[in-house]
């Protein structure tokens, strides 16, 4: 064999690869030139998979007995033949758990296959074990295209009520709730528990996140009606949580039940508060209470402060706790008042005064009108037909004051602010 032959050969045989080198190295080992067959096909990569879940990632912790749908994105030109789901648990129990034909859909917005693959979670899983899943794409030409992904065993949410499951806040009892009220449930999400397991262990609960805390009422025997959502208030730690559920219209005199249900990945729990008997609103008695405070230097000094509860001036001897409006500061164009206790004032504005809220209003609307609303201690400086409601030395007992009078302290004589109010 001529070395120009040799080298036509090598230059000829060159893109067989390994094939195609021991090939050639039989040929010229025996000085004769064989018979060779160069029909050989190049096998690509394996096609193109993809692993995600019913709304997007797939989570890092799981409940035992928890299904996941695991969905697979696949090319139909890559001809998948099935799908093989494998799971190693704590690095030791290993096992193939199933295997699926593929039976993929067209998705038209990713313009792609995609086929849901169930799997469970094993129901004997304890808390906190480490689990690895391969989800093995088999394609007909042999190649495969694996995918993983790994999670810890945690609890499912757990939902309790706090010490004090429920505060109105109208400031009214549990039997004077009606229609447009607010009811403020304080809910503790998986007592005791942890969301990632530190580096030196623990033996609290690890839980999962809790996707949101969505809040329901049944009124009477309808169904329950969603009224609204918390997003995302736990990562799987422990955590209280405060819902402040409307009560619906039209539900006077009816049972009214609320419910709670967390949702975390595909696992839910519910809690149900206890039934309240919805009734009508709670109206201010229809007698006026008056009074009123002076100022100035000749001003009696047992005149300047004001007992909203016994409707008559508090002595200046008298506890600051029983001072619900006096006299806080005097100059010669103008005063202003102020609480010393608890005592807390929100100032109508015009609007809700030229609706004929002061004459209207109820208990209950008053009482959801301070909650919702910023309080003061300080009145300001007064005008007459100016409105306050009250919320009464930090109890639940509410009032509406409207300034009547003022008379003036001009060349130090005495002056006076007249009011009235209505009560409970």
């Amino acid at each position: 064999m001529t070395r120009h032959s040799s080298l036509f050969a090598a230059r000829l045989w060159q893109p067989l690869g390994l094939a195609g080198l021991l090939a050639l190295g039989l040929a010229t080992a025996g000085c004769k030139k064989e018979e060779f067959d160069d029909h050989y096909t190049l096998q690509d990569e394996a096609g193109f998979g993809s692993i995600t879940t019913v709304g997007g990632a797939l989570a890092t912790k799981y409940a035992p007995g928890e299904t996941v749908p695991v969905i697979v994105a696949f090319n139909q030109g890559d001809n998948l033949k099935d799908v093989t789901v494998f799971q190693v648990i704590n690095k030791q129990d290993s096992a193939v758990v199933g295997t699926y034909p593929a039976n993929g859909q067209y998705n038209g917005t990713p313009q792609i296959f995609t086929q849901t693959v169930p799997y469970t979670v094993p129901a004997t899983l304890a808390n906190k074990t480490p689990v690895r899943v391969d989800v093995t794409l088999n394609f007909a030409d042999g190649s495969k295209r694996l995918r993983r992904f790994t999670y810890l065993s945690a609890s499912s949410p757990t939902l309790k009520f706090s010490a004090t499951p429920v505060t109105y806040r109208n400031g009214l009892s549990a039997t004077q709730q009606s229609s447009g009220d607010i009811l403020g449930y304080s809910i503790l999400l998986n007592e005791g528990g942890i969301a990632t397991v530190p580096t030196a262990g623990s033996t609290a609960t690890l839980f999962k996140a809790v996707d949101s805390l969505t809040y329901f009422a049944r009124v009477g025997t309808d169904a329950p009606k969603r009224l609204g959502v918390v997003r995302g208030p736990s990562a799987g730690a422990a955590t209280t949580v405060t819902v402040n559920a409307p009560v619906p219209a039209g539900s006077n005199g009816q049972t009214l039940t609320y419910s709670f249900v967390a949702y975390a990945q595909n696992t839910t729990t519910t809690l149900t508060a206890a039934p309240i008997n919805i009734v009508g609103p709670t109206s201010f008695a229809t007698a006026l209470k008056t009074g009123r405070v002076v100022f100035g230097a000749s001003a009696p000094s047992d005149s300047l402060a004001f007992n909203l509860k016994t409707a008559l001036n508090e002595p200046a001897a008298g506890p600051v706790a029983n001072k619900d409006l006096f006299v806080s500061g005097i100059s010669t164009t103008s005063f202003t008042l102020a609480a010393a206790n608890t005592t807390r004032y929100y100032k109508l504005t015009p609007a809700q005064v030229a609706s004929g809220l002061y004459t209207t209003a109820t208990a209950n609307a008053i009482g959801l009108l301070l909650f919702q609303n910023t309080t003061s201690a300080d009145l300001g400086t007064v005008a007459v037909n100016d409105v306050y409601a009250v919320r009464v030395r930090g109890t639940g007992e509410m009032m509406l004051l409207r300034i009547t009078g003022i008379k003036s302290s001009a060349a130090g004589s005495t002056g006076r602010v007249k009011f009235e109010y209505r009560t409970l």
